[in-house]
Formats: structure tokens, C-alpha cells, sequence
């Protein structure tokens, strides 16, 4: 039979061959048509009888193969039409592990998901030992457990304990670690090596299973418990809860946990949930393809040496640019440079590296490097005459294809590139606070942007390892616009008579990091009243923000705002209130963000919804598993 996704060979020793290829995919993912056509090929493998081993590899270099196809996902509507595909998965992986052959398979790079449970069956798995080979089940992060059988085939290999770790957190697993946990049975140096390392295999019998005690098994349920599920919430993302429910509901049997996944994962893939986590998903991807291209950026000027600005440094020498640091304030310089050296050694771990990030950031009081940077950004106070003075600076030295950066986060960039040259090359970069924790970049165009600025701009992005977002030059860009107005919603409901933990209490339950009124005082009240005389506010927020000022009380940072603060901690009473009354004022005070990022849509700030949504989740913190304000509040509920 002539195969699509497949070819198989005998070689001289009778050992055959599978080999995954899928056709129009760079990588290797487990499409329906590729898991019938493997079933088409078991059925030729059990009838010959002339066979003395098995073997399967990937036929995509650097990579095994990635798991399921999440679109095909979305295209099931009912319960029936997701066990008809398990069925079609676990029938052909059963039948795997039953041939009286010996069996092996090779990993050579991202084993994840289906992609692992693939891997499990054979009687001997090998790995190539290299960072690029992960094992991994990050179904949890998509709102369901493994589907394919990997439950209970993966206990048999590790155990329950180590399982649990990999179901329910979704890390992977590298190529030494899972050699030491029994998940692979030998590691190679290389690809070329794959080959002769899985015939050797063959002279071997499969493991034996992991055998494990009654008590063993009760233990690592209740630690897995404590240690994955101890600050999550059902009613919040039920997924990790379901997933020890499957376990305990058969005491972690490998055959049952295997036999049961049809009961509980096509509920789960069809949950809100599920759809929320697996869109994100997709978004996430798109976005990080939006960033893949050549910025033809090597060197960086960052003009401002505060906490923005020497970050937004830091952060771009630690990802390989040459990067010059200016301030009028050459103390704010050196504040810079050490805070850099804090964040080099939390996160390069190998000196070598580590010298070589720091040697790439250098102090520039002069601001010679103007001359000679592919970007400059400017990251000073936000205000708007400040701006146009540093533009107008340097616009002359600059060479002519550097794109011209603003770290605004609310100034349309049309005001600031006012009496430019060039206004064309004047671009938006609005990195969030603290830079190397928060993913997101919005990428700002105004109405006179070089588009190939703009698209730099993203590669650009990417290559610091960021996720950006396409805006349209407006008051507040989209994260501002859609977080203000929220937490201008939440000071005059506050002010209107309901208790500030109250309300907090009702966004952290439905997911935000905070409330807003604790948000509001971790920004600032200062800084919240700046934003708001840019893009308007209720009048009982502003008096109540304008009172705060007057009395010199501004936040956490002076250690009184809305709370009082502890540190880092508001000192909030965090009280038990109605569930529905609870709910009821989330969705209450959710409302203008949901608002905000329709209009953002409508008016074309972002190109789409999905733009909208994924920037509220990166930049505002917007739970995932809500799949951001609009794929909150236009799933449809009963």
C-alpha cells in the first residue's frame, strides 16, 4: 500500500521499519489521516510474518513528533465524535503493544502530548541526549489529560508519583531525567546513531512495569494534591481536579487509567474551559509567528536610564544585541548596569554567557551611540514636550534606516513625532513593567509609520524573546484603554458604598492576579490620574483619586493608597462573601474592559479579537482560562 504520512521498510535482518513524514507539516503532528493510515500499516505489519523486529522514527530530522493536531480538535462538536477519534488512536496503540515482536522507537527532539503517548507502547524507547529532546504531557494547559492511552501507559514506565508531576503541571522532561526515571530507556549522542541504538534494543525484553504498593499509590495521590493543587480552584480551571479524579477513580490501575480516558477527556475537550485554553493556545502561535523574521537589528540605543529604560537594555543585551545606555543622570546609568548584573546572574546560569551579556551593555552618558544603533528607544518620563525634545535631538545623528522608538504608554504617536524630519520613522514600542517578567510588546503605528519600521518592530520583538501586539495610535493603545476604564469601574463602585475587598475579592475569584482597587494602588494613584486626565474618568474616581493625592497617600509605594500597605502586601480583611454576589460584580466590573476591546476591534486599533484577547491576558493579566474579555463574554451559556 502506498502511504501519505508513512513509509515502511524491511531491512536485511527482517527488522521493519516505520517512519512518520507527515506531508505539509514541517513537524510531525498526529492528524486523523495520519493515525488511519497507521492503522492501515499495523494491519500490514501484524499479516507479515516474516518480521523480526520493530522499528519507529520520525522522518523529520531534529524532531519526533509534536502530538495531536489541536485544529482538527476544533472541528468536533459532540462527545461521540471525540471517543470515535480516541477509538481510532487507542485501537492502533493497542495493537502496537500487543505484537509479538520486540518493538523500539526513537526520539529525536519534542516528544509531547500524543507524542508521547505514541513513544509508549513500543517495548523500548531510546532518546538523542540533547536540550532539544523534551517528553512531555502539557494537555493540562489546553484544559484536558492525555487521550491517547498515556495515562496509564506512562504510570507502568515512572510510576504514579512522577506521572502525576507530568500530567498535572505539564513540565518536560529532558533527555537525562527521563533516562533516570525509567521514561526512556537509553540515551544516543546523535541522530546518526538512532539506528543502531534501536537494534540493539531489540535483543532486549520490554521493562518491566513499575510495581507500587497500595500506600505507595494513596501517598503520591495526596502529595501530588498538596503540591499541584493546593492554590488552584475548581470553579476556576477544573482541569488538574478531573485529572486526579481519573486517577483516584481507579487507584492509578495503569490498564483501567488507560481504559477510562474515554470517560472523562471528551467532556473535558468540549469544556468552556478546553475551548478558552486550546484558542489561546493558537493565538499564542500565531502571535510568536507575527515576531519570526529579521529586524536587521543588531545594535540599540536606549535613551532613559530609569527603571523602564534600563531594563528594556538589560533585557535586549541579555538576547544578543549590542546595546548603549544614555541619561542625563549618570548615577541613573550605573543604577542601570547594576541591576542589570542582578538579572544576569538570576538568569545565565553559564559564566561565559553571562560575561558576554555584560560586556554588550555599556554606559553612554555621552550618547554617542545614536550614531551607530539600528533602533533607538526612548523610554523617558511619560510627557508628551519631553519626548518631542529628545526625538528632535537625535533624529539628525541617527542613521537613516534606524527606526525611532517611543516607550509611551498612553501619548499618540503622531504628537510626539510633531516637528520630526522624518515622522515616518517614529514607531511605538510599549514594553510593560517589570520588562523581563512581562511577555507582552504593543507595537504602535501612527498614521505616518514605515511599515517596514513597523514589521522590523516585530521581528524585533521576537528576537527579545516577546510577544507583540499590532496597534493603531490611539489614547491608551489597547491595554490601557481596556485596564483603566476597569479599574476606574472598580474606585467608583468602591466609592458608591461596596467594600474595597469586596470587590477584590470578586476579580481574584474570578481569576485576575488582584482586584482592581489593589491594582490601582500597586500602579499608583498618581500615575492612575495622570492616565486618566489622558483617557477620561468617572467623576467619583477622579475626586476619589484627587483626594488620595491631596493627602500624599499614592499606593503601595508610600505605604497607604486605598489599603494600607504591609511591604509588598495590602493589608485587606480578604473576607468570605456570596459566591453569586460574588460573581455578579465581577461581571459587573468587567464590563468596560469587555467594551474597551469590542471598540478596539470595531475602530481597527487591533486587527482582530484575537489580538484584543491576547493582549488583555499578556499585559493585563486576564485568566487564560477565561480566553480573554471577548472569548469571556461571547461563549454562549446556558
Amino acid at each position: 500500500m502506498d502511504y501519505v504520512h508513512w513509509q515502511f521498510d524491511k531491512d536485511e535482518d527482517g527488522t521493519g521499519w516505520m517512519v512518520m513524514n507527515v506531508e505539509g507539516s514541517s513537524v510531525n503532528i498526529l492528524k486523523r489521516s495520519v493515525i488511519e493510515e497507521m492503522s492501515a500499516l499495523v494491519s500490514e505489519i501484524e499479516a507479515d510474518d516474516s518480521l523480526t523486529g520493530l522499528c519507529f522514527i520520525s522522518g523529520k530530522p531534529g524532531g519526533y513528533v509534536y502530538g495531536a493536531d489541536i485544529n482538527e480538535f476544533s472541528i468536533l462538536q459532540t462527545e461521540a465524535e471525540v471517543a470515535e477519534l480516541m477509538d481510532l488512536a487507542h485501537g492502533v496503540f493497542a495493537r502496537l503493544e500487543a505484537l509479538s515482536l520486540p518493538t523500539a522507537t526513537g526520539i529525536n527532539g519534542i516528544a509531547v502530548g500524543g507524542g508521547l503517548e505514541i513513544a509508549l507502547p513500543f517495548g523500548r524507547i531510546v532518546a538523542i541526549d540533547s536540550p532539544r529532546t523534551q517528553l512531555g504531557f502539557p494537555e493540562v494547559s489546553l484544559g484536558i489529560m492525555p487521550g491517547y492511552g498515556g495515562t496509564g501507559r506512562a504510570v507502568r514506565r515512572i510510576g504514579v508519583a512522577r506521572t502525576l508531576e507530568m500530567v498535572l503541571t505539564g513540565r518536560m522532561v529532558r533527555a537525562t531525567e527521563a533516562l533516570e526515571w525509567g521514561l526512556v530507556d537509553a540515551l544516543v549522542g546523535n541522530e546518526d546513531m538512532l539506528r543502531g541504538a534501536l537494534k540493539d534494543m531489540l535483543t532486549l525484553e520490554a521493562p518491566e512495569a513499575v510495581q507500587e504498593t497500595a500506600e505507595d499509590i494513596t501517598a503520591a495521590l495526596s502529595a501530588a494534591e498538596d503540591k499541584y493543587l493546593s492554590r488552584a480552584h475548581r470553579y476556576q480551571d477544573p482541569t488538574p481536579f478531573r485529572i486526579l479524579d481519573h486517577y483516584r477513580a481507579v487507584s492509578c490501575d495503569a490498564q483501567k487509567l488507560t481504559a477510562t480516558e474515554r470517560d472523562s477527556f471528551p467532556n473535558m475537550l468540549l469544556s468552556e474551559t478546553s475551548v478558552h485554553l486550546r484558542r489561546v493556545f493558537q493565538m499564542t502561535d500565531a502571535v510568536r509567528k507575527s515576531a519570526r523574521g529579521d529586524s536587521k537589528i543588531q545594535t540599540v540605543h536606549v535613551i532613559g536610564a530609569g527603571t523602564m529604560g534600563g531594563d528594556i537594555a538589560a533585557v535586549a543585551a541579555m538576547q544578543g544585541f549590542d546595546v548603549t545606555l544614555t541619561d542625563r543622570d549618570g548615577a541613573a546609568i550605573d543604577a542601570a548596569l547594576v541591576r542589570a548584573t542582578a538579572l544576569y546572574e538570576r538568569r545565565i546560569k553559564d559564566d561565559t554567557k553571562r560575561a558576554a551579556a555584560q560586556a554588550r551593555l555599556t554606559g553612554d552618558k555621552a550618547g554617542a551611540g545614536v550614531k551607530v544603533a539600528d533602533i533607538i528607544i526612548e523610554a523617558v518620563a511619560e510627557n508628551l514636550d519631553i519626548k518631542k525634545i529628545v526625538f528632535a535631538a537625535v533624529e539628525a545623528d541617527a542613521k537613516p534606516d534606524a527606526i525611532l522608538a517611543t516607550n509611551t504608554s498612553s501619548i499618540q504617536i503622531e504628537d510626539i513625532a510633531e516637528g520630526l524630519s522624518s515622522p515616518e520613522r517614529l514607531i511605538g514600542l510599549h514594553f510593560f513593567n517589570p520588562v523581563p517578567v512581562l511577555p507582552l510588546v504593543e507595537v504602535i503605528a501612527g498614521a505616518l509609520s514605515d511599515e517596514s519600521f513597523l514589521e522590523r518592530a516585530m521581528y524585533f520583538s521576537g528576537q527579545l524573546k516577546k510577544m507583540p501586539v499590532r496597534c493603531k495610535s490611539t489614547k491608551g493603545f489597547l491595554v490601557n484603554r481596556a485596564l483603566l476604564p476597569y479599574l476606574f469601574k472598580g474606585i467608583a463602585e468602591m466609592v458608591a458604598g461596596t467594600p474595597a475587598d469586596k470587590i477584590d475579592e470578586a476579580l481574584v475569584r474570578f481569576g485576575m492576579p488582584m482586584g482592581p482597587i489593589e491594582l490601582a494602588d500597586q500602579v499608583g494613584l498618581d500615575v492612575c490620574r495622570d492616565v486618566g486626565l489622558v483617557l477620561g474618568m468617572p467623576e467619583a474616581a477622579a475626586t476619589a483619586l484627587e483626594d488620595k493625592l491631596a493627602a500624599g497617600t499614592l499606593g503601595r509605594k508610600t505605604g497607604s493608597g486605598f489599603y494600607d500597605w504591609d511591604g509588598k502586601k495590602a493589608v485587606r480583611p480578604r473576607a468570605s462573601y456570596d459566591v453569586q454576589e460574588l460573581e455578579a460584580l465581577a461581571e459587573t466590573l468587567l464590563a468596560p474592559m469587555v467594551e474597551k476591546c469590542r471598540t478596539a476591534v470595531s475602530e481597527g486599533i487591533v486587527a482582530n479579537r484575537d489580538d484584543a484577547d491576547f493582549g488583555c491576558i499578556m499585559g493585563i493579566g486576564f485568566p487564560r482560562f477565561r480566553g480573554g474579555p471577548l472569548g469571556w463574554a461571547d461563549y454562549p451559556r446556558s
